[in-house]
């Protein structure tokens, strides 16, 4: 598949095109992944309080336990103690969901900011340059079977910009009708540009 078109003006256009639109995405991914990792370092206060609810947590149920093996009273005093561990296992799950929740918020905000504007991008210079590739080669094709010039001819009279078909003939369809071949080949050249393909590859 033919990506540049042959001439060198419009070849050189696509390249830049190609550029910047590739610096851009790179720039919109890093920025997007800057600002998710950004948020996911608010995710710090969870794990510190998942961190200090679970040592909470181990620390009472040890004291239980030890009390808990205290003859007659033991099980007694065990009680308070399991009911704050408990407390400490809330606590816990308090900082695990705060990490949840900010792990949510900069997946979703790191997507918005990456696929919005590569969307866009893909409107923009994606699908015109796919088009482009894709007519290039069906039109090579066409041509390497056997398309003649009055076939291009009305090809370019039916999709090319009024402003290039006036530049061959301020009458183009006239051109076509009284079948003049210089002109006849310079509309097809019309349409040929437009898929950059260079006029030599007419017979």
């Amino acid at each position: 598949m033919v990506l540049y078109s042959d001439y060198p003006a419009a070849r050189t256009r696509q390249i830049i095109a190609d550029v910047v639109a590739i610096v851009v995405a790179v720039l919109v991914i890093t920025i997007a992944a800057s600002v998710a990792a950004a948020i996911r370092a608010l995710g710090g206060f969870g794990r510190d309080l998942e961190a200090a609810g679970l040592d909470f947590q181990s620390g009472l149920t040890d004291a239980a336990e030890s009390l808990g093996g205290i003859p007659l009273i033991g099980e007694g005093i065990r009680g308070p103690f399991d009911l704050a561990a408990n407390a400490g296992a809330s606590v816990a799950e308090a900082g695990r969901q705060q990490q949840a929740f900010v792990e949510l918020v900069a997946t979703t905000t790191g997507w918005l900011i990456a696929l919005l504007p590569l969307a866009l991008l893909t409107l923009v210079w994606l699908v015109p340059r796919i088009r482009f590739a894709v007519r290039s080669r069906r039109l090579r094709g066409m041509i390497a079977a056997g398309m003649t010039a009055e076939t291009l001819a009305v090809r370019a009279l039916s999709r090319a910009p009024l402003r290039e078909l006036v530049a061959v003939h301020p009458d183009p369809a006239s051109v076509w009708r009284s079948n003049d071949p210089v002109l006849v080949r310079r509309l097809a050249e019309v349409e040929l540009r437009r898929a950059g393909i260079r006029a030599s590859a007419l017979p």
